[in-house]
Formats: C-alpha cells, sequence, structure tokens
C-alpha cells in the first residue's frame, strides 16, 4: 500500500496542534522534521484488513524520528511496554551504563507509567 502523502497545510496544523513536538516525548521538532505516525498503524489495518481510515485526524500524531521509529506498528500501550521493558532491559547491559550507575552519573527514575505528551495535553484540555 502506498502512504498517503499529507499536504503542507495539514502537517503544519497537526505540528500548530501539538504545540510543535512531538506527541510521545514532548520534545520540540522543526515541521521539516515532524513524521506523521498513524496511532492505529497502516500495516496492522492492512493486514487485518479492520476497515477504518486509517488517515482520519483522529489517528494521526505528529512524532520525531526516533519516537516513529521505535513504536513501529505497535498501540500505545505496547509502545509503552516496550519503552520500559524491553529498552530498559538492553539500556542496562553495557558496562558504561553499569560503571555511570555506580558512579552517580546516572540516576534511574523507576518510573513505570509513562505518560506521552499528548495524553497530558490532553489531560490539561479536559480540565
Amino acid at each position: 500500500m502506498k502512504r498517503k502523502q499529507f499536504s503542507k497545510e495539514f502537517r503544519e496544523k497537526l505540528w500548530v496542534d501539538y504545540n510543535k513536538r512531538c506527541a510521545y516525548c514532548g520534545e520540540e521538532i522543526e515541521l521539516k522534521d515532524m513524521q506523521v505516525d498513524h496511532i492505529s498503524s497502516v500495516y496492522v489495518n492492512e493486514v487485518y484488513k479492520t476497515g477504518m481510515d486509517i488517515n482520519q485526524e483522529e489517528n494521526l500524531l505528529p512524532a520525531c524520528r526516533m519516537c516513529n521509529y521505535y513504536k513501529q506498528t505497535n498501540t500505545i500501550d505496547q509502545f509503552r511496554k516496550n519503552l520500559t521493558d524491553m529498552l530498559m532491559r538492553n539500556v542496562r547491559r553495557p558496562f558504561d551504563y553499569r560503571l555511570a550507575i555506580k558512579y552517580g552519573l546516572v540516576q534511574e527514575t523507576g518510573k513505570e507509567n509513562i505518560k506521552f505528551y499528548f495524553e497530558a495535553l490532553n489531560e490539561r484540555k479536559d480540565e
């Protein structure tokens, strides 16, 4: 399936709606670097033929390249779990990281419940 090309106007609106930030990590991103992420992935919808219009605005978020790459075809909950489980397991392996922990150069927060930027933003809107 060929990826839909979003208009410049749509991309800019999506970017501005999220304060010019990645909807996941909350880091500021330049419009030219922003990727449009499908919350429910193109691939999953194509394979399972859900019939959902995946290009609806409600299914799209602005993302930095790193978050979009790491999220892949996962759901939001799978992405959150991969960050807290798999990513942290992989980060802890290298000698350099373990040494940085030992000398207090790095501190783990023990944070288990990641809240994505778009979730915090939506909570503020609801208040």
